[in-house]
């Protein structure tokens, strides 16, 4: 069995100003990864943290 690679079918683009820029280089140069993948984990990180926030919203409201 081969290792599954889901289809990457959809394009984000965005604006980031010089700082935020040379902030997400530095990230990608010492991670040794492409943008893409920088941005995955980072995506991934905030809907974790999202998620849990929204658990505790609904546990405080009951």
């Amino acid at each position: 069995m081969g290792v599954q690679r889901r289809i990457k079918s959809n394009i984000v683009s965005i604006r980031m100003s010089e700082e935020e820029f040379s902030a997400f280089q530095k990230i990608m140069n010492a991670r040794k990864t492409k943008a893409s993948a920088v941005l995955r984990e980072a995506l991934m990180l905030f809907k974790e943290q999202w998620e849990r926030s929204r658990r505790l919203e609904t546990a405080t409201e009951n």
